[in-house]
């Protein structure tokens, strides 16, 4: 008896995703590192992609790896996310930590993140999908936001809200570590609903 589970459809899961966010596949691959033209052959499922290539995808469209296994389980009531298994990038140098609070389960318009950010350090950030807005809420220490020409300084308990479809910055302005919720919310968030004929 194969108790093996068969083998989920990437490219598939990968399309519907990268639709509902509203991407284009040069907008993922910009995201991702990943080519195009690579991104298109796994959507046509034309290619078996590495793992690491899957993890930039995954992390890119916000879907949870377990969704990739196939074969029906059952739904735990609560989902206990421990510590030391959520999803961190840290910057090049090392000062700044990015935990991905947000549901991995479902694909949504709104990622939320908790940021450290050690002393001196800064976080440069490219521009994101037009449209796309930041929602940064100081927990401890006080941190910074530059756009454009004008940086605004903010102290524990106070939120900064900013376009981050352009160049911008957050800087920790603290002696010490600076602790953050970022909430990013794209375009999708902010359309307006459609009617239906």
């Amino acid at each position: 008896m194969n108790t093996h589970a068969a083998t989920p459809d990437i490219g598939k899961i990968m399309k519907e995703a990268r639709k509902s966010l509203g991407l284009t596949l040069e907008r993922l691959s910009e995201r991702t590192g990943v080519s195009r033209s690579m991104l298109s052959a796994i959507e046509r499922g034309a290619t078996n992609p590495t793992f690491s290539i899957v993890w930039a995808l995954s992390q890119a469209l916000g879907i949870d790896l377990s969704l990739l296994e196939s074969g029906p389980g059952k739904e735990e009531p609560i989902e206990h996310l421990h510590h030391y298994s959520t999803p961190m990038r840290r910057s090049a140098d090392g000062k700044c930590e990015l935990y991905m609070l947000s549901p991995r389960r479902t694909v949504l318009p709104v990622e939320w993140h908790r940021l450290l950010m050690k002393p001196g350090a800064e976080l440069d950030s490219k521009p994101h999908a037009p449209g796309t807005f930041e929602h940064l809420t100081c927990l401890s220490g006080s941190l910074s936001v530059t756009v454009g020409d004008r940086t605004v300084r903010a102290e524990a308990g106070d939120t900064l809200r900013y376009r981050s479809d352009c160049n911008h910055r957050i800087s920790n302005e603290a002696d010490g570590e600076t602790e953050a919720i970022l909430l990013v919310a794209q375009p999708t968030q902010y359309q307006e609903p459609t009617a239906s004929v």
